[in-house]
């Protein structure tokens, strides 16, 4: 059952998901203190291995230092130069590809060429800017904030679900794409079923009924669940899951971290997806992909993988390749919007997701003087 019985009001006016100040404020006091979750720990397997990304208008690199995840600042405090411009690779040692200024674990130089030209040398401005990272599960988080809270206090309630995302879920790909829309309008799709039988005809056909739909919603965090229909796929899925060793749960599960993080799982797969914004009317939605593995061994169980993973991912994907279809009409819809638009029960996740946008954006000191004032 719905918490609300009643329709609700659309708190967000078609100008915030235009507005560069809107987009400011949201970067600033939503994203800033966020983690993000970029890769998985097999991106990153061996020593010297390395990913880049532009995160939030800021260009990052992770990487392995003998078994141990680090994040920069993909800049080198020498000329400015970005470290390196490749998206992914290994090298033995972090240098930048303009004057090969090498830096350790630590962001502090090593192997500086001619370093007498430097002298006296400013150790402390000529270290890279680091970045925390921790790990989720298989997954691997950044947080661009200077004092970050740890990841499993921010996580709180999904903690314990997303740990399950590694182990007996293997992962099977990634994916992103960019997308000519606001980043609220990713999220706010992700947040609702109603959308289902227009966008999703064939893959999902109809939302579930009320009675098989349960929704929990609190301040950081909210999440849908409901009862899988009695399908073909479902029992094929069943058996399979039975076959790789794990019991059959038949429930879907879809749960959000505010702002921007969201995961969903059935018993044969886990996908963890974030959306990032990229201007106040771009965004780019990113997606980490598992499929279930499973602990059983043999022939059978190996065949079972093999054919799940392949036909998971293409329905993950066409799904994903459905939503993104929608995204630049809603867009092109709320530029022209004279209306106040309306929040079905249905939707009622994408009122609470307003709602903390509107909190958040108006930061500390402007929720002191509201305070205040009441």
């Amino acid at each position: 059952m719905f918490t609300n019985q009643t329709h609700l009001q659309h708190l967000l006016r078609p100008d915030q998901y235009t507005s560069e100040e809107q987009y400011r404020a949201e970067l600033r006091h939503l994203f800033q203190p966020a983690w993000h979750p970029l890769a998985v720990k097999s991106d990153l397997a061996r020593p010297g291995d390395f990913l880049t990304f532009d995160l939030l208008e800021t260009p990052i690199l992770v990487r392995n230092f003998g078994g141990e995840l680090r994040a920069f600042l993909n800049v080198c405090p020498h000329r400015h130069s970005r470290l390196t411009d490749k998206p992914r690779g290994n090298t033995e040692r972090l240098r930048c590809q303009y004057h090969g200024w090498e830096f350790n674990a630590e962001g502090r130089t090593g192997k500086i060429p001619d370093a007498r030209a430097f002298r006296p040398w400013d150790r402390d401005n000529s270290c890279l800017r680091r970045f925390a990272v921790e790990t989720c599960g298989d997954v691997v988080f950044v947080n661009l904030g200077e004092n970050p809270v740890p990841l499993r206090e921010w996580l709180g309630a999904v903690w314990e679900p997303w740990q399950d995302y590694g182990g007996d879920y293997r992962h099977a790909a990634t994916w992103e794409k960019d997308f000519p829309c606001n980043w609220k309008i990713v999220l706010e799709n992700s947040l609702e079923s109603y959308h289902i039988p227009e966008v999703h005809p064939k893959t999902f056909k109809e939302y579930s009924a009320e009675e098989n739909s349960w929704h929990e919603l609190t301040d950081t965090f909210t999440s849908f669940r409901t009862v899988p229909p009695s399908d073909w796929p479902t029992r094929a899925g069943n058996w399979m899951v039975r076959r790789l060793g794990r019991p059959v749960e038949n429930m879907y599960w879809h749960r959000v971290r505010h702002p921007h993080v969201t995961g969903a799982s059935l018993d044969v797969m886990r996908i963890m997806q974030c959306v990032f914004p990229t201007g106040p009317a771009t965004c780019r939605y990113r997606s980490l992909f598992f499929t279930l593995r499973g602990a059983r061994r043999g022939p059978l169980a190996w065949a079972t993988y093999r054919f799940l993973r392949p036909i998971a991912t293409a329905v993950a994907k066409k799904v994903f390749d459905e939503d993104g279809r929608i995204y630049g009409g809603v867009q092109q819809g709320l530029v022209a919007s004279p209306h106040r638009g309306v929040i079905g029960t249905r939707e009622e996740r994408i009122f609470h997701f307003q709602e903390y946008v509107t909190r958040g954006c108006r930061g500390p000191r402007e929720l002191t003087v509201a305070a205040d004032r009441a």
